[in-house]
């Protein structure tokens, strides 16, 4: 659409609207959906001219509380860059106070009363209604994290303090993802997972003023799943996942001044799929540290772009419930361990643009006595026939 897009008067009619998807238009503003009472869903997506969603202030277009998006569960805000505010403002918010800023154009009283799953990302938004009810899904990338501080102090008065932690807001939060968030530093981080206490994922990306090592992590024990990416001050694993008996999956990715996975690693006893990548800095090596036990859970390894792996490290042989390995893009690992025939339960070994190991790794060179008898062995995308298709061309395993 060109020019200055404008709605039709008509779209308020339609009360029976259940979902709201507005992509790649010239729109500088939109009505006010507020008000439509089978709303479920709203997604507003490469509007780069909008600057604001409501055309009234808060006050102006709440009305009564029960009637403010009554239906919405899920939200979508995905690359608006102009807008700043949810309403038409009619002075601007300083972005770079340092203040609380909670009562900015009566905030604090505007709220979305049931939704469930909120995504923005590349939105620079300060202002906008609250969300202390969502129960899924949290997912801010590249937007400011003032509507966040103001949703985590939406505590009432009228709470009793026995139902204080069961009303926290974002308490019922399953998953959430952080990624360069404007003002999230490691005070506000720490404040942010006393809230989460039912969640289940957590990515953090990309926050350089987070340090993960002064967080609290025993809010969020129920936690199954960790991915942290691009923080530059993490050198070692932080102390408090060691609170993290639930966890299964942990993902690190992009952490250049990352050193060692020790004391830590060794801890994180209920792990089932660990993967690294792209750490320029860290030493797989755990010398001197009794670990891992033959009960671990780890089924599935990946290691990829770790300049300082020559080897592979000494305490892979102790993990005997492995089911995958994955080794890609490690320019200096030059051969296999001889340990690997230790790694009894290995159905697939992965190589990907390991130069100096490809040759080694296929069928009668230097390295194949090592992983003969893991049944899958793809190098490259090829599959390499095993011992064990040998086994079942001969009928021995008819």
């Amino acid at each position: 659409m060109e020019g200055d897009a404008q709605f039709p008067s008509w779209l308020s009619l339609l009360t029976n609207l259940v979902k709201i998807t507005i992509g790649s238009s010239n729109f500088k503003h939109l009505p006010s959906f507020a008000q439509l009472p089978c709303l479920k869903e709203l997604s507003i997506a490469d509007c780069t001219e909008v600057e604001y969603m409501d055309d009234n202030s808060p006050k102006g277009s709440q009305g009564e509380p029960q009637s403010f998006f009554p239906s919405l569960k899920h939200l979508w805000l995905y690359n608006c860059r102009n807008m700043k505010s949810w309403w038409r403002r009619t002075k601007p918010i300083d972005d770079d106070s340092n203040k609380d800023d909670t009562t900015v154009m009566g905030t604090t009283t505007m709220a979305f009363p049931c939704l469930s799953s909120l995504f923005i990302q590349d939105c620079p938004l300060t202002s906008m209604p609250l969300y202390p009810s969502l129960d899924d899904n949290l997912q801010l990338r590249n937007t400011s994290s003032r509507p966040l501080k103001q949703t985590m102090k939406m505590n009432t008065t009228s709470t009793t303090p026995s139902s204080l932690t069961s009303s926290l807001p974002l308490s019922k939060l399953k998953i959430f993802y952080v990624d360069n968030i404007e003002g999230l530093d490691t005070h506000m981080a720490y404040e942010c997972l006393q809230h989460l206490t039912g969640l289940k994922t957590l990515e953090i990306r990309d926050c350089k003023e987070v340090d993960l090592e002064s967080l609290q992590w025993e809010p969020i024990k129920n936690l199954s799943e960790l991915l942290i990416g691009n923080i530059p001050q993490l050198v070692s694993l932080p102390r408090g996942l060691q609170h993290l008996v639930q966890l299964k999956t942990l993902k690190i990715r992009e952490c250049n001044g990352l050193r060692s996975l020790f004391p830590v690693f060794q801890h994180l006893t209920f792990l089932e799929k660990f993967e690294v990548s792209n750490c320029k800095e860290l030493e797989l090596s755990a010398a001197g540290i009794q670990i891992f036990q033959d009960h671990t859970s780890l089924c599935s390894l990946s290691l990829e772009n770790i300049p300082k792996c020559r080897h592979l490290p000494e305490w892979l042989q102790h993990l005997t419930n492995l089911q995958k390995l994955y080794l890609i893009d490690l320019p200096n690992l030059t051969s296999l361990p001889d340990e690997m025939r230790c790694l009894t339960n290995l159905e697939s070994l992965y190589i990907e643009r390991v130069s100096q190991l490809e040759a080694r790794c296929r069928k009668d060179m230097a390295d194949w006595h090592t992983i003969a008898h893991i049944p899958n062995i793809i190098i490259n995308g090829l599959y390499q026939a095993t011992l064990l298709d040998a086994w079942k061309s001969s009928g021995f395993c008819d």
